[in-house]
């Protein structure tokens, strides 16, 4: 689902660097052992493109690793297929002093195929060296070649991909003939010093002396605050199929014109189908909804990637036959059937999961999955054909709120996913429960969750057996201790666009009995127990990445026989970070009535803001956690 669009691997140039170079971890600055497991001593990474359809690129790096942490820098990974070539691999373990330990030749390589354990076909080689040390620090040099006739996908360079790393010397470089036009995409420089040389037909940036980034709570990721380069060329080609593009207009026309318009082609009998079921409406946007409903009851999506076949989809026909497809080939499958009841509608590429933006600088193969847009006039509609259970229109957060490429027959175009605002990532918990005089509980509670959070909870309950269900709410219960659910049910409401969850539970002493008090929280069943943790001198911005709204209302019913000694008073927070408010409402003398509400807003912010969220966060952990106070 993940896999369309398999960007470059990360290669360097070779340089002779490792005969004259002393490796001895003593003369490692000490301010780069500051919070590093492991420093870059160097780090080379060279792409030679000798024409539209040849491509050399080279790797050289030196790694000092201080301890197990850092162990994940010495396990060497390239991947290969029959268009991409490994030449000159090898690596060399040296000591803390610079004394060889081990060299390592390629015939010491174990090379097996890159099955992923969801792909039907996928001819990708992986060839892996994994070192096992014998002592700390130690020093792994390594190199190799790749070649490519795959220039469509030219390797980006951030100046540190990883946190705890620290970076002596790194350089990127980019040789290119002059009749093939480079474009670059250079973003976050500000604050570093990057030495950078531009002429005709190359291009080089080099940093020096960088001190390692410890990983810090709620950081965004990497590329989205660290200097990047991306690279793009003009002339290109991709498996064996020529292209040219200058801007991401003329990508997506060639896109559309070599991989796509080809391959919509249906049976007759499934055009004469698809037609039946739509014919009693007129309504684009109800045809739409019959199409999709069609294709997830008809085929299954699984991965495949081999040779242009990862990039360009499979036949619709053959899909209709086989009832199964990759992303590309699903969602081309159901473009098809919607251009067959006079539906338009245009595939496009996308990055899935982790939220990132097409780069408008550079057009280029760029993305890791496949959606399908539909216009509307009221609306723009995004389809996830991958999904048996997403209803219509819902994408979720795999690939909500980012710039995608839309394929159309007269070229691409930028536009951005759907936004769900924070009111739509909706959770209402609406329940009872009634506590005895030893504190054991007797509760029932319904649960409706709407936008990203229905997505959520739909990816994670849905389909799963009563056992796994019971872990599962054990464990978003864990503020209830010795729970026993006497129901369980989960229910995925596509009309509606909800995921409902109802439960019935019984617990012992969920009321702590001190002396003659019996204390009781008042939240039950959607409790915040953990604050982010304390971060001394943060260095780095912080990002709440998704927006949601909670609201809780639930009825106690409070043991005749005791008395009120103490009852949690009406409580609101207003902050730029959200707001939150609890509210117990007296109903008799037994019985009242708990309203909670929590809205969190996403946004980035500056390491001096962090701070303050956790105190707002502290704050809702606190008056989460209130209690009636009970005596005899």
């Amino acid at each position: 689902m993940r896999i369309i669009i398999t960007l470059a691997f990360l290669s360097l140039n070779f340089f002779s660097y490792a005969q004259d170079f002393d490796f001895s971890s003593l003369l490692i600055p000490e301010n780069l052992k500051e919070d590093a497991n492991s420093v870059i001593r160097f780090e080379n990474l060279s792409i030679d493109i000798k024409s539209q359809r040849e491509m050399i690129i080279s790797y050289q790096t030196a790694i000092t690793i201080y301890n197990d942490l850092g162990n994940e820098h010495s396990n060497l990974t390239i991947q290969y297929d029959k268009r991409r070539s490994i030449n000159n691999v090898k690596a060399t373990i040296y000591d803390n002093k610079g004394a060889i330990v081990k060299k390592i030749k390629r015939s010491d390589f174990k090379d097996y195929s890159a099955y992923d354990g969801i792909s039907l076909f996928n001819d990708n080689r992986l060839l892996q060296y994994n070192y096992t040390p014998i002592a700390y620090p130690y020093t792994i040099y390594y190199e190799y070649e790749i070649s490519t006739s795959n220039t469509a996908f030219i390797s980006g360079w951030i100046l540190n991909g990883s946190y705890s790393q620290s970076v002596k010397s790194a350089k990127f470089s980019v040789k290119y003939p002059t009749d093939i036009a480079l474009f670059k995409s250079e973003k976050n420089f500000k604050g570093f010093e990057i030495m950078k040389t531009e002429k005709a037909g190359f291009l080089s940036y080099e940093i020096k002396d960088l001190p390692a980034l410890k990983w810090e709570p709620y950081t965004p990721a990497l590329f989205d605050f660290l200097p990047t380069v991306k690279i793009g060329i003009s002339k290109f080609n991709l498996e064996g199929v020529d292209g040219e593009a200058t801007n991401w207009k003329e990508f997506g026309k060639w896109y559309y014109d070599n991989l796509i318009q080809n391959t919509l082609e249906l049976p007759e009998a499934t055009k004469l189908k698809i037609k039946s079921l739509t014919a009693n409406t007129s309504d684009p946007v109800e045809k739409a909804k019959i199409v999709y409903e069609y294709v997830q009851n008809k085929v299954r999506y699984i991965s495949i990637q081999v040779g242009i076949g990862g990039y360009k989809p499979m036949f619709a026909s053959d899909v209709d036959k086989l009832g199964y497809g990759d992303c590309k080939a699903l969602t081309n499958y159901t473009s098809a059937l919607l251009k067959e009841v006079g539906v338009a509608s245009y595939h496009t590429l996308i990055y899935g999961g982790e939220k990132r933006n097409f780069n408008p600088d550079i057009a280029s193969p760029q993305g890791n999955h496949m959606i399908l847009y539909v216009p509307d006039a009221n609306q723009d509609i995004w389809l996830e054909c991958t999904s048996q259970k997403d209803p219509f229109a819902e994408i979720g957060s795999f690939t909500d709120d980012r710039d995608a490429l839309v394929l159309t027959p007269d070229g691409g175009i930028i536009k951005h996913t759907k936004v769900y605002k924070t009111e739509d990532n909706l959770q209402t918990t609406k329940g009872n429960f009634t506590i005895d005089s030893e504190g054991n509980i007797n509760a029932d509670v319904y649960i409706e969750s709407k936008g990203t959070q229905y997505n959520d909870n739909l990816l994670n309950n849905d389909g799963k057996s009563q056992k796994e269900l019971d872990l599962i709410f054990k464990k978003y219960l864990s503020n209830i201790n010795n729970i026993k659910f006497l129901k369980i049910e989960v229910f995925n409401n596509k009309e509606a666009f909800s995921f409902e969850e109802n439960l019935a539970f019984t617990a012992t002493n969920y009321g702590v009995l001190n002396g003659h008090q019996l204390l009781i929280p008042i939240n039950a069943f959607n409790n915040n127990s953990d604050a982010p943790p304390r971060i001394r001198n943060r260095k780095l911005p912080f990002e709440i990445s998704r927006s949601f709204l909670d609201i809780d209302e639930v009825k106690i019913m409070l043991p005749k026989q005791l008395k009120i000694e103490f009852l949690p008073e009406k409580f609101e927070l207003n902050t730029k970070f959200g707001t939150y408010s609890i509210e117990l409402i007296k109903i008799d003398d037994s019985s009242y009535f708990f309203k909670r509400t929590l809205k969190i807003v996403s946004g980035n912010y500056q390491k001096e803001d962090y701070e303050p969220y956790r105190n707002f966060r502290k704050e809702i952990v606190k008056y989460d956690n209130s209690k009636i106070i009970l005596i005899k």
